[in-house]
């Protein structure tokens, strides 16, 4: 998932967006936090994701190894609401439905 992550991360740098860097989040860890850059200090992971910035524009992908994830984006525009999806909630997601997401969360920033 992560190498996944990784490649849109190059696309969307060609495209002018800034990719934070891929973090992962252990099992029972404590609310959101600690977010680890190094996948060896996440024992368990239980998500992988990633920020993403264009100008004003940010957002946050994150994939839960339970086959949804959170897709975050706000314009940055006062007058735009926040875009909020959890795809695969109801449907769970394999490894290759991720890219469905992933498309999504691109597209955003065009």
């Amino acid at each position: 998932m992560a190498g996944l992550i990784s490649r849109y991360a190059i696309e969307w740098e060609k495209a002018g967006c800034v990719a934070g860097p891929v973090t992962w989040k252990d099992v029972g860890g404590p609310g959101l936090y600690p977010f680890r850059e190094d996948r060896r200090k996440a024992a368990e992971a239980d998500s992988v994701g990633v920020a993403v910035r264009k100008g004003e524009q940010e957002g946050r992908l994150v994939v839960f190894r339970g086959g949804w994830a959170d897709l975050e984006y706000w314009s940055g525009r006062p007058c735009d609401e926040p875009v909020l999806e959890v795809p695969g909630w109801d449907d769970r997601m394999n490894l290759a439905d991720i890219e469905r997401p992933l498309r999504r969360f691109a597209g955003l920033f065009g």
